[in-house]
């Protein structure tokens, strides 16, 4: 038998032989059609054998043909693959290839890696950059606000510079951190500008993020940055220039008659509990209080202390392809001047990518981004204030310069605080700057045709430096000492990921993956000091001379993982994908360091099945399953180890406190994910994608209430659990297409809903002003927890309250209205969180015009408007401004009204306590943004050696319109130490942006 083989063997390798001998070479070169330039890595392969080759850095090839006439099949990503027919012993064979604009659009930055569009197994959304063009910020998240299904992005603040708060599939956990993880050409974190973006990528569900391990648990998104496109020298620049308003919302205060009048409703007469009340105004009594001149004395305060600003963005690339190097350099300046007064915002960005390639195995990048920033923020009160001031108050003397208010001042001020804060913000500086550089080097060296070592790191630091400086001659807190604080801040740290990564085909299979170990490491160095008397010009710590606080600390932390993937697809039709990362976390104890996250993925491409060939309706159809697990570590470093604290003295001796409780089983919170989907293709037009997610978050990193004699309130414990599902739509569609006009639609919209379970007992947190939220089993995130407001008592003009009346058995059995606050009850009122959102984006060309208008939605959340207890107090505080009251808003003017909706200032008492007096319908719509442009001939552009002119007027923040009563309703959904999710209180308004711009490529 043995024999046998062996001569079968023998025949095999003469058989081989004699076709090798007989065999010939064919040789040639791989240029790109559109500017000539050699393309290095293009396949080229025999058609009908297993032969072919790459071609080299300068797109030469040399490949063993049989004899006779043979065809080339030569492919590139990107490019539109072609058949040359050669004949054996051919030389100098010159193949020209097309960009392929529609393949390059399939090919999708995912994980580690790059697949194309058809190959994918998850939930992933991709955004170009010609979609995100039309909004101009200084964030990738802004931009991002309505075009992509499920992501969730609120702008909470307008402060120069501020970045909005995003959200991908809801919330899934009480404490950790929930905003998206960032990454950047493939390394985790990085800083980059918008302009230097070519495109993002969100991974939604586990099957994509699960890679990112305990760093992906609520969600991914991944920023690719420009690279070279062609081989001569492209320039781009770009000019943008406008200016900012504010944007109040509906938040409009009284001018001076309407505060007059109003006032008016202080002086009517009644006494609770007297018999002999008229309910008549008092109004001899109000006008020796309030003389007729009031009427005459207006200033507004909002507008006069928000102006319009300007804002200018300035933009420069060049990159281009030589036979070893490619190359991009970007250079961007951004300048927004706040609308509050003196605040502001600048940022410098410098980006270099480049690609040397020094042989056909070996790649080396080089990415280096330095930035720097630099800006003025501003302090609560001055905004408050701005708001809250009366408008018989001016805050100017005749020689136009702030006034100082003080008890002393011989002038009338109205104002209940004796505060201007106009001459605050001019005698206060609340200045900052910083810089940070990343440098990324990345390692591609391609060991043989199916298996590539790549190599990626991160090296980053950063330096921030804030000051809150208030001179002694400003009004309020610190007048005579003035004040000083300083914060520096220190980062820096390391990222690196090596990875074997292996891609070979075996007839119809196809096997793809990679397997390595990723670490990070991280260093904070933070140091602070502060004081009071400061002499009057002099704004240096060593000067201070009372009240002087040193404080600091360093932080380090470590993650250490292996990870793994493999992809799997037979005919094109059927893909497999797994993978597995384990990671090792500084956040926990020794023994609890280690988690194992996950993902198993599938795919049935059916409009490549044979049945469906030929089908001129359905061009697509793909169904998606996952599962799998992320965690999180992110709540702190040290929660599980029993603390000290160092901040008291003892005998003039540091004393030491405790301070935290020891949890040495604390671990990992995980999220487990299930996501089925599908993405339908119709008559080439219209694409259609459905995801259905349920995720389970599980072990709950959670402060546990404790009994009293531990001593302590609450430990930190590993409790309860979220379910997070919900249902995802896309829809695009190409609805008229032809050579003058083009229309297109992009449509998404996201369900949403989170409960918790599992909990030991309800978790209520009570923030600022008494606004608390109950976590219960059964209950929803972020779910606000007060008495229930029922309106006006129309015999007394009292508030009144819902009273929940309950059996022995703890049932509800009826419902009474009260005007005992301390009776009402406490219940569930609604959740921070919307029920849906999404986006309706329209882009239309004619001829050499575009025009995109981008909306976005945002139903079923609740938001507590907490500047209402001040603007409509019933009197309380009759020396703030007041809110102009919406249409049908009455206050109560004697028994029997029952129009009336405000209580009788006479008997308000605890109207402005915590209750859904001030919890308002947060929905709205937005016409986010109005782009409108146009691109001059080309003929026009090469008179002045130009390939292309564009001019545009965008709008951003054009509308919102929403029933809530206040400010803008994009409030926030970030727990903090000074914030509740869900409450809107006196916040830096939001800004319409109107900008001109004009960009040349050459």
């Amino acid at each position: 038998m043995i024999r046998k083989l062996l001569l079968i063997f023998c025949c095999v390798l003469l058989i081989s032989s004699q076709g090798y001998a007989q065999s010939a070479k064919v040789t040639g070169r791989v240029v790109s059609a559109k500017d000539n330039q050699p393309l290095p890595g293009v396949s080229v392969a025999v058609k009908g054998t297993s032969n072919g080759a790459m071609t080299n850095v300068n797109g030469d090839f040399t490949v063993n043909v049989p004899p006779g006439k043979s065809t080339l099949v030569v492919s590139f990503i990107g490019y539109t693959p072609k058949q040359v027919e050669v004949t054996a012993g051919q030389t100098g064979v010159q193949v020209s290839l097309a960009e392929d604009i529609q393949q390059l659009n399939d090919v999708v930055v995912v994980g580690y890696s790059s697949k194309k569009q058809s190959e994918l197994t998850s939930a992933v959304t991709v955004v170009n950059a010609n979609k995100l063009k039309d909004v101009t910020a200084n964030n990738v998240g802004t931009m991002l606000q309505g075009k992509v299904a499920g992501l969730q992005v609120i702008n909470s603040s307008g402060v120069p510079g501020a970045n909005p708060e995003i959200r991908l599939r809801g919330v899934s956990s009480v404490n950790a951190n929930q905003s998206p993880l960032f990454v950047v050409d493939g390394i985790i974190g990085g800083n980059y500008d918008p302009n230097d973006v070519e495109s993002i990528t969100v991974l939604k569900d586990a099957a994509s993020t699960a890679l990112y391990g305990s760093q992906a648990n609520a969600g991914v998104i991944i920023v690719t940055t420009k690279k070279a496109k062609s081989g001569q020298t492209r320039f781009e620049a770009k000019a943008s220039s406008g200016f900012r308003t504010a944007d109040f919302g509906k938040l409009n205060v009284m001018n001076s008659n309407e505060l007059y009048d109003y006032q008016k409703e202080f002086y009517r007469d009644y006494i609770v509990g007297a018999t002999d009340n008229s309910y008549k105004i008092d109004l001899a009594k109000f006008y020796s209080e309030r003389p007729l001149s009031l009427r005459n004395q207006d200033y507004n305060w909002p507008k006069q202390s928000f102006k319009a600003a300007p804002m200018y963005n300035f933009y420069l690339s060049a990159s281009g392809k030589t036979e070893k190097n490619d190359y991009y350099v970007g250079a961007s300046y951004y300048n927004e001047k706040g609308t509050f007064l003196n605040t502001n915002y600048q940022r410098i960005n410098l980006r270099a990518n480049s690609t040397y390639h020094f042989s056909k195995k070996l790649d080396i990048t080089n990415n280096i981004n330095l930035s720097g920033n630099m800006g003025k923020s501003y302090d609560y009160m001055d905004v408050y204030y701005s708001f809250l001031n009366m408008p018989w108050d001016n805050p100017y003397d005749a020689n136009g310069n702030a006034i100082y208010v003080d008890g002393n001042s011989t002038f009338k001020w109205w104002s209940r605080d004796k505060i201007n804060p106009i001459n605050t913000i001019k005698n206060s500086d609340h200045s900052y700057k910083g810089f940070d550089l990343n440098y990324d080097l990345g390692i591609n060296y391609r060991i043989t045709n199916w298996l590539t070592f790549a190599s990626t790191n991160r090296v980053a630091a950063g330096f921030n430096k804030g000051i809150n400086y208030v001179s002694p001659t400003a009004a309020g807190t610190y007048h005579g000492t003035g004040y000083l604080d300083e914060l520096n801040t220190l980062n820096y740290g390391i990222v690196s990921n090596q990875l074997l990564k292996f891609d070979f085909k075996l007839g119809d299979h196809n096997l793809s993956g990679f397997a390595g170990a990723a670490f990070e490491g991280s260093n904070t160095e933070y140091s602070g000091a502060s004081g009071k008397g400061l002499p009057e010009g002099l704004r240096v710590l060593n000067v201070v001379s009372n009240n002087q606080l040193v404080n600091g600390y360093n932080a380090k932390a470590y993650l250490q993982s292996l990870l793994s993937q493999v992809n799997y697809n037979y005919k094109e039709k059927y893909f497999l994908s797994a993978s597995v990362r384990y990671d090792g976390s500084s956040a926990f104890a020794p023994t609890k360091q280690y988690g194992t996250f996950p993902s198993v993925s599938g795919a049935w491409l059916v409009s490549n099945e044979d049945f469906l060939a030929g089908n001129s309706i359905l061009n697509n159809l793909k169904i998606r399953g996952s599962y799998g697990v992320t965690g999180t570590q992110d709540i702190g470093a040290s929660r599980y180890l029993g603390l000290f604290s160092l901040t008291t003295q003892y005998n003039g001796l540091v004393g030491a406190v405790p301070y935290q409780l020891a949890s040495p089983n604390l671990t990992w919170e995980s999220k487990h994910q299930v996501n089925l989907g599908a993405d339908i293709g119709l008559f080439n037009r219209l694409t259609l994608t459905v995801d259905v997610y349920r995720n389970n978050t599980k072990n709950l990193l959670l402060q546990v209430s404790q009994p009293l004699s531990v001593g302590f309130e609450t430990k930190w414990e590993n409790a309860g659990n979220v379910i997070n599902k919900g249902i995802e739509v896309g829809i695009s569609s190409t609805n008229i297409r032809n050579k003058d006009f083009e229309w297109n639609t992009d449509f998404n919209i996201n369900f949403n809903n989170n409960k918790i379970y599992g909990l030991p007992a309800p978790i209520v947190k009570t923030g600022s002003w008494s606004i608390s939220q109950i976590y219960r089993n059964g209950g929803n995130l972020y779910e606000f927890y007060m008495p229930k407001w029922l309106g006006v008592d129309a015999q007394t003009g009292a508030p009144v309250w819902e009273k929940i009346v309950y059996d022995n058995n703890g049932k509800a059995v009826a419902s009474e209205r009260t005007s005992d606050y301390s009776q009402a009850t406490i219940q569930e009122v609604g959740s921070a969180l919307p029920k849906f959102q999404g986006g309706f984006n329209n882009s239309l060309r004619y001829k050499n015009f575009n025009l995109r208008v981008s909306t976005y939605f945002n139903y079923g959340n609740k938001v507590f408007s907490n500047n209402l207890r001040f603007m409509m107090n019933d009197g309380h505080e009759p020396y703030y401004n007041q809110i102009k009251l919406p249409s049908g808003a009455k206050v109560w003017s004697g028994p029997g009204d029952t129009q009336a909706t405000e209580p009788s200032p006479q008997n308000s008492a605890n109207s402005t306590e915590t209750s859904t007096r001030y919890l308002k319908d947060g929905s709205y719509f937005t016409i986010r943004n109005i782009a409108l442009s146009y691109t001059l001939p080309k003929q026009w552009a090469k008179s002045i050696n130009m390939d292309g002119i564009t001019v545009g007027f965008t709008a951003d923040n054009v509308a919102t319109f929403s029933n809530f009563l206040g400010q803008d309703p994009q409030t926030t959904i970030q727990p903090g130490s000074f914030a509740t999710p869900g409450v809107s209180d006196f916040k830096y308004p939001n800004n319409r942006q109107y900008l001109f711009t004009v960009n040349f490529n050459f």
